[in-house]
């Protein structure tokens, strides 16, 4: 049945559902993808509750994590552009029979904080997220039941143009997101932030109680010893993000590592190991460039007390050495080990210190003002306005081309002619 055959609330329905799912993968698929180092730690963490974090090495959970993101990204694609009519619904309903026990088991046990479905972009509650797992799938059986009723917008011998355009931006933004730092960073200290970001006092309240009855109170206005504290609200996030530096007697230098300098460039190890030992004198050598250079140089590794001692003794840092969360440095920077410049407390650059070259001193006059901010949204905007552009001219060429791609029969040309010749004879 042609599309044409069906009523129009119909073809209305299948174009709303077709927008609505494709925009849940899109979404989904592009945040992770995006970030592939954030989904890499959620995975890790899911692998941690089911006791599975030494079966898969890090290699292929990143295989894992960059194909399905791109499996989200195109199957997204492909239902808002009503591409592959059927395929495109199938891979959806494919993916919900996996993630649909998945969430709903999340949002029943609660074993994460929250699934990672859109990475740091919108974070989600399990209830939510499972709830609209339910509602993608009963969009997907709507476009499969009724997958005629609306015509795709690129004719059918060219979606596949579609697929590789997609499938070709997304691998481009998760290498560039892996090897040296997400294109667009959705966490606390992205290029332009603060380090260290004043805390809104305004927006906490501190609960007290005094027989039986409870109230709030604004940090100014605190009650007697009568009220017995019970609580704080709001805030929490600001506490949970905020960047704290301890030295080695445990106190907090944040302010003096990061605040009291002019510039500061931060050797950030998120993840102690022997991995990253094997760049340390490049470390080292970085560290005394930027102290030349009147610039000062802190190293904050996630770990403390012997463990931290123990990393020093091995990677011999020629800097001074601080300890910090591992869940922070990890807000701060992606890999193993990074490198953070700041100016006047705010972010400048920050990249991945495995995608520099080790000549990459000698060969930069100004190693650390040239360095370009890649995280500041510049270059996912020119790669995404590039995709956008394929996809906008390969739309004009399916609308305005009547080319058949299928090759007439040369039996069926054959016996025309011969035809003609008898005809002729005759």
């Amino acid at each position: 049945m042609s599309a044409g055959a069906y009523p129009r609330w119909k073809t209305l329905t299948v174009w709303v559902a077709r927008l609505l799912a494709g925009a849940a993968f899109i979404v989904s698929g592009w945040a992770k993808l995006v970030d592939p180092s954030g989904f890499v730690f959620k995975i890790e963490e899911y692998l941690n509750v089911w006791g599975l974090s030494e079966t898969f090495p890090r290699e292929i959970v990143l295989v894992g994590a960059v194909g399905l993101s791109l499996f989200e990204l195109i199957t997204g694609v492909m239902l808002a552009t009503g591409s592959l009519r059927r395929s495109a619904p199938c891979c959806g309903l494919l993916m919900m029979l996996f993630m649909l026990p998945l969430t709903a088991w999340i949002a029943l046990a609660d074993p994460v904080s929250e699934c990672g479905c859109f990475g740091d972009l919108w974070v989600v509650s399990n209830t939510v997220t499972f709830l609209k797992n339910v509602m993608i799938t009963a969009l997907l059986v709507i476009l499969l039941m009724w997958h005629g009723a609306a015509a795709p917008l690129y004719r059918p011998e060219l979606q596949w143009m579609v697929l590789a355009l997609t499938g070709i931006y997304g691998l481009v933004i998760a290498v560039l997101g892996w090897q040296i730092q997400p294109l667009l960073d959705f966490r606390p200290y992205g290029v332009g932030k603060e380090l260290l970001p004043e805390q809104e006092d305004a927006d906490v309240s501190f609960i007290y109680e005094r027989d039986g009855e409870r109230r709030e109170f604004a940090l100014e206005s605190l009650p007697d010893d009568s009220w017995e504290f019970v609580g704080r609200k709001g805030g929490e996030s600001a506490a949970d993000n905020s960047l704290t530096i301890f030295d080695a007697e445990g106190d907090d230098v944040s302010e003096d590592v990061l605040a009291e300098p002019d510039s500061v460039l931060l050797i950030v190890v998120p993840e102690p190991g022997v991995n990253n030992l094997l760049r340390s004198r490049f470390a080292n050598e970085m560290a005394r460039d930027a102290r030349d250079r009147g610039i000062s140089v802190a190293g904050l590794v996630a770990a403390s007390g012997d463990a931290l001692q123990e990393w020093i003794d091995l990677a011999l840092p020629d800097y001074d050495v601080y300890s910090a969360s591992d869940t922070s440095l990890k807000q701060l920077v992606r890999g193993p080990i990074g490198l953070v410049y700041a100016r006047d407390g705010k972010v400048v650059w920050k990249t991945n210190f495995a995608s520099l070259d080790p000549d990459y001193l000698k060969e930069s006059d100004n190693p650390f003002g040239g360095m370009y901010p890649i995280s500041d949204g510049r270059v996912m905007r020119w790669l995404t306005l590039v995709y956008f552009a394929g996809l906008c001219l390969w739309l004009a060429i399916s609308a305005l081309t009547k080319i058949n791609f299928r090759r007439k029969p040369r039996k069926t040309e054959e016996s025309g002619s011969s035809g003609n010749i008898m005809s002729e004879k005759s």
